[in-house]
């Protein structure tokens, strides 16, 4: 048992963990359509995201479509379930020997089920369009109802003339002032508090990308200079790999490969028992970074002192390139 523990352990920080589950949507950044017959799929960066007709029917422009692909989503449902009754109607009569099974209902049955496929293929059709609403808010677009062409020219002259939309760290702008990040804080459904001057703690993050943690946000001249977000791992072995290899993953996935990427835990370190003792004393260290062109400066370090031990990710901005 021991071995396997300290196996978690090692393959974490060696980063050849599980893939997480599914991240959450990203509000600040576009979907990406996928699309089928009876299904769209979506997606942010190439990963599958989960939440999207919840967070689309809070968008003002998007909201009219995701309500209508909710409503013909429930309708397509309905019908499709009454036809498939109507049709088992008759076929219950002729197998429980009946003389005159009611072979009008499974003709009912079979035009209900057709009617459900183009109900079913319109509540895609709103979702789709939901989404490209939502993608137009982003990129800061055209008309709600500009031809798909017209539109994307649209999108593509004003992503050109506008300047760069600020960065952002997990749903934090930097350079927003103390009382911005308190309201998107707040919306997100995490509290707020006022930690020394100049430091504000939200209780979650707005897109929750990195599962349990809070984040500590530093503010310069009122506007956001840093974000730390503190991950707080369970007390066993086993917990702590769990928790960096999620954590990791979650990066990886939003900045691609690390930079710089370094973690040492001695040998006397490696039983179960004596590791989190190991990190809390700084034995067990480690840190990874990444500096994404177009995004924040990253680090993920292992933190023991002050207890309790825990994972931070610091995020800070990057002077543009000259």
């Amino acid at each position: 048992m021991k071995a396997m523990t300290w196996m978690a352990v090692a393959l974490a920080l060696h980063g050849l963990g599980c893939v997480a589950a599914p991240r959450k949507m990203d509000p600040t950044r576009p979907l990406e359509l996928h699309t089928g017959f009876f299904e769209a799929r979506y997606t942010q960066d190439g990963e599958p995201v989960s939440g999207v007709p919840e967070w689309l029917a809070k968008e003002p422009e998007a909201a009219p479509h995701a309500s209508r692909a909710q409503t013909l989503s429930l309708l397509a449902g309905l019908v499709s379930g009454a036809g498939g009754i109507l049709i088992g109607t008759p076929l219950g009569q002729e197998l429980g020997g009946e003389r005159d099974p009611l072979w009008p209902l499974a003709g009912a049955g079979a035009a209900a089920i057709a009617l459900s496929i183009p109900l079913a293929i319109w509540s895609v059709s709103s979702m789709d369009s939901a989404a490209e609403a939502h993608n137009r808010l982003v990129a800061g677009g055209g008309e709600e109802s500009a031809p798909p062409k017209r539109a994307a020219a649209k999108t593509e002259r004003a992503r050109r003339a506008a300047p760069p939309a600020p960065l952002e760290a997990f749903g934090f702008a930097f350079g927003a002032t103390s009382t911005s990040a308190l309201a998107v804080c707040q919306a997100a459904g995490h509290t707020w508090s006022d930690e020394e001057d100049g430091v504000g703690r939200c209780s979650g993050t707005p897109t929750e990308s990195i599962a349990g943690a809070s984040a500590e946000l530093t503010f310069e001249d009122d506007g956001l200079s840093a974000v730390e977000l503190v991950i707080r791992p369970p007390e066993d072995a086993e917990g702590w790999a769990t928790s960096f290899r999620a954590t990791e993953t979650a990066l990886i996935r939003r900045f691609g490969k690390a930079a710089q990427r370094s973690f040492a835990i001695p040998d006397e370190c490696k039983a179960a028992e004596q590791f989190l003792g190991c990190v809390a004393d700084g034995r067990v260290t480690g840190s990874a970074s990444w500096s994404p062109d177009d995004g924040p400066s990253v680090v993920l370090s292992i933190i023991g002192s002050p207890p309790p031990p825990t994972l931070r990710v610091r995020l800070t901005p990057r002077p543009p390139k000259m």
